[in-house]
């Protein structure tokens, strides 16, 4: 008996349960979906690799000024284009879905460390990483998401060292402040935001000390023990900072100046996304200050939230009676889940795809939920009571784990039962932001076109997926617009497109042949052409032969309906042709569709200019304004009206 019980030790009991872990990620890293934007950050990051090799040479990977990837240090993404160029890696994407496997172990191996440190008691550990596992917007993200998910492994390693470091005060041990420089050097080679490891580390010090001034006492008054704090203090400096420049060609330029610029340009990012929010159509920047905590609300899986439920009023307990060691540092890592949460909202951040941004707290949301699980069933509890409890609560986690064997490698996509689920959050909140269906729907295409030539046209980057089909060729497009592109086969990720439109079906064209579906929701859809009557007349219609373009574009939309994209070229003819009542039943016919399509009203603000009417052309910008607020193409219009009314 003695030997089972030393078998089954909590401590066994984490270190098997990472094993596990490692050999489930090892399985599904090559089934995982490629996301746009490793497709933006990968090739980046040969340019940073290139950079290298030629002695600053090849500069282009300085040269960003439409993405900004310059100010990411991103160095785990650098590091997989590097070994791929070293080893002449054909299949580049799975080494990089790899390495992410290996990081998504590194934060549940952290995870489990703090909770350890927090509670003495490696079964904390355990069900933090089986909580982490059952988090999909976190598990989801494990393979191509080099940046969020190594600058958590990052953050919860250095929130780990800083723990030990403090408690091993007054003389903390070298290897432990080691293991801190590299991991705040490491954190800010991911972003630069893993500096503020620095500031985390010296509070709890000021902490520390203002609580326990004899260990300060004991540090100042032993010559040994001053020179030793001191000279780590110097190393972390050094390392920590400095170590985290050296994949990053930008911060090189500049060491003390650039990465400071670049932590100015992360808090207030200027690229903004339109997200579908609450069932409005918004950019990130528009976003209100709620955005964040209905965002973890409605995607934390229940047994998170009934964990952190169970944790507070035993913190509270003890925080109203402190007698416990443990309290200092269990503060420190609350400090450190809840203060990036209100800074953000505090700065009104560019937030957008929902908790992806914060992906590096939502870990220590699964430690205290652990903690809170272990000390609820501690207390004085009948048998039934802690056994209906411990039930309960793991019934809720399969609630996750069956989305997720249902839905991989989609199930970052997911939303709680108290949210309304997935089928509630389609078109009121955004969805397949990472484009994770066009694996499904590509592999499916790539068998149907089989051995015949044709042109591919999707609406994100994933180009990857085609570059093994010599006969296929691909081309970007957006939705709306897929009539200006030549393609033989579209394939749609359903994004960026209004939730009005969703709600009415409105968006789906009838040259539409398969729908792909998440928990029942569409996320993708194949389109395959009839015929190109569109692309031609779009053609003719630039080549000034109006007559050629109208029979073809009538034609075409008496076939397709919704193509909105199509009714514009018709109401361009007709302004060509000055013929007012098309033009007008052209923009009537387009607005059943969707009211609110920008091109209708700068149409309408183009004719009443043209027809001097400069007021009217105004009044109607304003309008197009309020719908969307940064829609660029109307500007050169809107100064020529301003010049105009002077």
């Amino acid at each position: 008996m003695n030997k089972v019980a030393n078998i089954l030790t909590g401590r066994n009991a984490f270190f098997s349960v990472l094993i596990m872990t490692a050999i489930i990620l090892a399985f599904l890293a090559p089934k995982s979906a490629v996301n746009v934007d490793e497709q933006l950050h990968y090739p980046h990051a040969k340019k940073v690799v290139n950079w290298y090799f030629t002695g600053g040479k090849d500069a282009s990977c300085l040269d960003t000024p439409v993405t900004n990837l310059k100010y990411y240090g991103q160095s785990v993404d650098n590091f997989t284009a590097l070994f791929n160029r070293v080893f002449k890696v054909e299949n580049e994407f799975l080494v990089r879905h790899f390495t992410g496997a290996i990081f998504f172990w590194l934060v549940l191996l952290f995870a489990g460390l703090i909770g350890f440190q927090l509670s003495n008691n490696f079964w904390v550990s355990v069900i933090a990483v089986l909580s982490l596992l059952l988090m999909p917007r976190l598990f989801g993200h494990a393979f191509g998401n080099l940046k969020d998910i190594p600058f958590a492994a990052g953050y919860l390693a250095g929130i780990y060292m800083i723990v030990r470091y403090l408690k091993e005060m007054p003389v903390p041990k070298w290897k432990t402040a080691i293991g801190l420089a590299l991991a705040i050097a490491f954190t800010s080679s991911v972003r630069i935001g893993g500096l503020i490891l620095f500031a985390y580390l010296g509070m709890a010090l000021l902490f520390l000390f203002i609580l326990k001034p004899f260990l300060l006492k004991h540090i100042v008054s032993t010559k040994l023990c001053l020179v030793k704090v001191l000279g780590q203090g110097t190393v972390i400096l050094v390392i920590g900072y400095f170590g985290g420049l050296l994949f990053w060609p930008f911060a090189l330029q500049d060491v003390f100046h650039h990465p400071l610029e670049s932590l100015g340009v992360m808090e207030h990012y200027k690229v903004s996304i339109r997200q579908i929010f609450e069932g409005d159509f918004l950019w990130s920047t528009q976003m209100p200050w709620y955005y964040l905590p209905k965002w973890l609300i409605i995607s934390t899986p229940e047994f998170i939230i009934l964990g952190m439920l169970l944790y507070i009023p035993v913190f509270l307990q003890k925080f109203l009676k402190p007698d416990s060691k443990q309290l200092f540092f269990e503060l420190f890592v609350l400090f450190a889940l809840l203060f990036p949460l209100v800074y953000v909202i505090i700065i009104k951040a560019n937030l957008y795809s929902g908790v992806r941004q914060m992906i590096f707290v939502l870990p220590l949301f699964a430690v205290f939920t652990a903690i809170g699980i272990i000390r609820f069933l501690s207390l004085q509890l009948n048998r039934i009571a802690k056994s209906v409890s411990a039930v309960f609560f793991f019934v809720l986690m399969i609630l996750p784990l069956t989305h997720q064997a249902s839905t991989f490698p989609v199930d970052y996509i997911y939303f709680n039962s108290i949210s309304g689920g997935n089928k509630s959050a389609w078109s009121n909140f955004e969805y397949d932001y990472y484009f994770h269906g066009i694996k499904e729907s590509s592999e499916y295409l790539i068998d149907l076109i089989g051995d015949k030539n044709a042109t591919v046209a999707c609406n994100c980057n994933l180009s990857n997926y085609f570059e093994n089909s010599s006969n296929i060729q691909y081309c970007y497009t957006p939705y709306f617009e897929r009539s200006s592109t030549y393609w033989d086969y579209g394939l749609f990720g359903v994004n960026y497109i209004p939730p009005e439109l969703l709600k009415s079906g409105n968006w789906k064209s009838t040259e539409i042949i398969k729908i792909f579906y998440h928990k029942r929701n569409p996320i993708v859809v194949l389109l395959k052409r009839n015929n190109k009557l569109d692309f031609s007349g779009i053609k003719e219609l630039e080549s000034g032969n109006l007559e050629t373009a109208k029979d073809y574009l009538a034609n075409e939309v008496n076939n397709d309906p919704n193509n909105l994209w199509l009714w514009v070229q018709l109401a361009k003819i007709s302004i060509k042709e000055n013929d007012f009542e098309s033009f007008i039943g052209y923009l009537q016919q387009g607005r059943k569709i969707y009211a609110d399509y920008e091109p209708f009203y700068l149409l309408e603000a183009a004719f009443w200019f043209d027809k001097k009417e400069y007021e009217k052309s105004k009044l109607v910008l304003n309008k197009l304004f309020e719908v969307n607020p940064r829609y660029e193409n109307a500007l050169p219009l809107l100064n020529a009206i301003n010049e105009k009314i002077k």
